[in-house]
């Protein structure tokens, strides 16, 4: 991506060539939180109205998190459309939990927390005896997600971080000759409301790790949230989101088991299930307009 420099930074750094710089990384984790580090040697705080910087004040800290680095951006000209991509450690201290979650840094990136976490890197310089003076602007060098963990030990991991261009490495053309629709329940192309389909419940008694059972009896029918997906909105699962494998007897089965035991009193919200065929689109949500399949095309073995 292109670099963004504000015209106050580009002329300090032309009048101060020696000087002092730090990288500052800002997280975009699923439970809604940020992680804010730096690799300076000292926590460095962003002020509102810095130049280059369009966000509130914020601290950026160089060990609560642990310690923090970056390698090389790569930066490739050719006729291709292709993203950059840049390398992320993390080694963190004894003790260092995941922001919002009663687990370690390293075992919530080996259980798929920093997946698809946005990332931005930016960069601050400072006049030399003058560590944390950001008053000449902040840079920004890349803005993207984390895609893939490139390798995970007993005391860092490493993750690889693409920028937003590898969204348009998809297929031409997108769509699918298949009987089922492709589209996601209730969006821009199903045109359904997801609201309208949401509930939101509380967790009982009986509660584990496999099977929701809420506090006030569901009003669906056994089956409704069959293929849905539910969310977690409080708790130390906050923001993480589970498949329903079944609703019976008015509880609800993940596919998998959530990171952390869901606790009395921790509150959820699911949508309703969709098997994306022609017949629960027309009868169960009345919707047939819009749906994407095409449930008459004829088997492989009779398409020729």
């Amino acid at each position: 991506m292109k670099r963004l420099m504000p015209s106050s930074l580009i002329s300090w750094l032309a009048a101060n060539p020696n000087c002092v710089r730090a990288d500052i990384f800002t997280i975009y984790l699923p439970n809604g939180q940020f992680l804010l580090a730096t690799d300076g040697q000292f926590d460095i705080t962003i002020p509102a109205g810095t130049p280059g910087w369009t966000n509130p004040t914020a601290t950026y800290s160089a060990s609560l998190w642990g310690q923090w680095s970056r390698g090389a951006i790569t930066s490739d000209a050719s006729f291709d459309c292709h993203s950059n991509t840049m390398d992320l450690t993390c080694i963190p201290q004894l003790g260092t939990t995941f922001p919002g979650a009663p687990t370690g840094i390293l075992n919530a990136a080996l259980n798929g927390l920093f997946d698809a976490c946005g990332i931005m890197v930016q960069t601050v310089y400072f006049p030399l005896g003058q560590y944390g003076n950001v008053s000449a602007g902040v840079e920004t060098k890349f803005w993207g997600q984390i895609t893939d963990i490139q390798s995970i030990a007993r005391t860092s991991v490493k993750f690889q971080c693409a920028d937003y261009c590898y969204l348009l490495n998809v297929k031409v053309p997108t769509r699918i000759i298949q009987s089922n629709c492709p589209w996601g329940f209730c969006d821009v192309n199903c045109g359904l409301t997801a609201a309208t389909y949401t509930t939101n419940f509380t967790a009982a008694t009986g509660t584990t790790g496999w099977t929701l059972i809420p506090a006030t009896a569901f009003t669906q029918a056994a089956g409704y949230f069959t293929q849905g997906v539910v969310k977690c909105l409080s708790g130390a699962n906050i923001g993480l989101s589970q498949c329903v494998k079944l609703h019976a007897s008015g509880q609800l089965q993940v596919m998998y088991p959530w990171l952390f035991t869901p606790a009395v009193g921790d509150t959820f919200s699911v949508i309703s299930g969709c098997d994306k065929s022609i017949t629960t689109c027309g009868q169960k949500f009345s919707n047939k307009i819009k749906f994407g399949g095409m449930p008459f095309v004829p088997p492989p073995q009779n398409a020729v």
